[in-house]
């Protein structure tokens, strides 16, 4: 935490309630995998996208307030189309992608808080990610991993603001973290376990 900067309590109750989750997920995650190769990444986008789409769908239906640039933020799906685009997959194939079933629902505000909290944090891990496998994989732009680039730091910063501004109550706080919760459940199910089993080390 730097100086000067508070963090707000529901911040620190969705990092207190996912942080064995977030462990988790890291350790499971195909991309930190040693000798990753491009069609192991591309399998991993593929389950990526087919979570994401209903996800963002949702998060569409919620009334955002301004602030927070939910145009900008919750089209994430794009950076993973462009990731299989590039490796020659065409828009009907994108289309033709499984989508996850059991995605969380975002009921309320302060359930798509919580959703939104594990989508807007997987930019920073993005980053750090995008450093290791540019090189590795130098035939496709990660735009996935790369996310908002050098955005990605006041976004995220931004989004901590609205959410500190939006999820005061207790009840409200309690709904964003099972959301969060549910979110790191589904992702590892649909994502890290699936391509684990198919691309076994």
């Amino acid at each position: 935490m730097t100086a000067g900067f508070q963090i707000s309590p529901v911040l620190f109750a969705l990092r207190d309630a996912t942080r064995q989750l977030h462990a988790e997920l890291d350790a499971t995650s195909p991309l930190t995998r040693p000798g990753l190769t491009e069609d192991q990444y591309l399998r991993y986008v593929r389950r990526v996208l087919g979570w994401m789409r209903p996800l963002e769908a949702r998060l569409a239906r919620i009334d955002w307030h301004a602030e927070l640039q939910a145009e900008q933020r919750f089209h994430k799906t794009r950076w993973l189309e462009a990731d299989l685009l590039a490796a020659g997959l065409d828009r009907g194939a994108l289309a033709r992608i499984d989508e996850c079933p059991q995605v969380p629902l975002a009921e309320n505000l302060a359930s798509a808080f919580g959703l939104a909290y594990v989508v807007e944090g997987a930019t920073l891990g993005g980053v750090v990610l995008y450093k290791r496998l540019a090189p590795r994989l130098p035939g496709l732009p990660l735009e996935w991993l790369q996310g908002y680039g050098a955005a990605t730091s006041g976004l995220w910063q931004q989004f901590q603001q609205q959410l500190a501004r939006n999820i005061r109550s207790e009840t409200d706080i309690q709904q964003a973290q099972h959301a969060a919760q549910d979110a790191f459940r589904s992702f590892r199910l649909w994502v890290n376990q699936e391509v684990a089993q198919a691309c076994p080390t």
